[in-house]
């Protein structure tokens, strides 16, 4: 890549986070969002959202949650390669003055896993319940923002980990028949047909 333009994105990526981190700060949004961003916190909504659609959701909706959850564990496990590849330090360990508004994660920071978790449950609720599609977009969006928001991750970090999360589950889509071969030989609980 050319200097200049790894200059641009770089001063690009910088000055997008200050202005989030620094510049649209409220009180209302001081609560919400590190509340958001931890309930993406190891993938924790999704698992949670998957296990209800299971639960509660009819014979598709059950393929559907595992769909969401193997996309949402292939993007996390990605996304953990990826972090000790690049090893970005985050924005509050590489810039002074950083609104850090939870508690700081000990991992890299480059892709965001949130935003990547996020982004794979939606792609695959977009695919296949899309009714529900619609809610899930606008949290991934606002779980990505969060991110940011809160100090943790620079805005090329959550586009990393929204195309991410997004490649994650089209691959999982794209091999769903190996998925259910692979579930086929487990022995499910009476009741859980799918």
């Amino acid at each position: 890549m050319d200097l200049g333009v790894f200059l641009f994105i770089n001063n690009l990526d910088l000055n997008c986070f200050n202005w989030v981190n620094h510049s649209i700060h409220n009180a209302a949004l001081d609560v919400f969002m590190p509340l958001l961003s931890y309930s993406g916190q190891a993938g924790l909504i999704w698992l949670l959202f998957g296990l209800a659609l299971f639960v509660f959701g009819s014979r598709e909706s059950k393929k559907t949650a595992i769909l969401m959850l193997v996309a949402v564990g292939a993007s996390y496990l990605a996304g953990e390669c990826i972090k000790h590849t690049f090893d970005r330090p985050r924005p509050f360990l590489a810039m002074p003055g950083v609104e850090l508004l939870v508690g700081p994660p000990g991992t890299f920071s480059f892709p965001s896993e949130h935003t990547a978790n996020a982004f794979a449950a939606w792609f695959v609720l977009a695919r296949k319940q899309y009714t529900l599609s619609w809610m899930v977009v606008l949290l991934a969006f606002a779980m990505a923002f969060s991110r940011v928001y809160v100090g943790v991750h620079y805005p090329l970090d959550v586009l990393a980990g929204s195309l991410l999360g997004t490649a994650c589950a089209a691959l999982v889509l794209k091999y769903e028949h190996m998925v259910f071969h692979a579930a086929g030989k487990l022995k499910a609980p009476a009741g859980w047909d799918i």
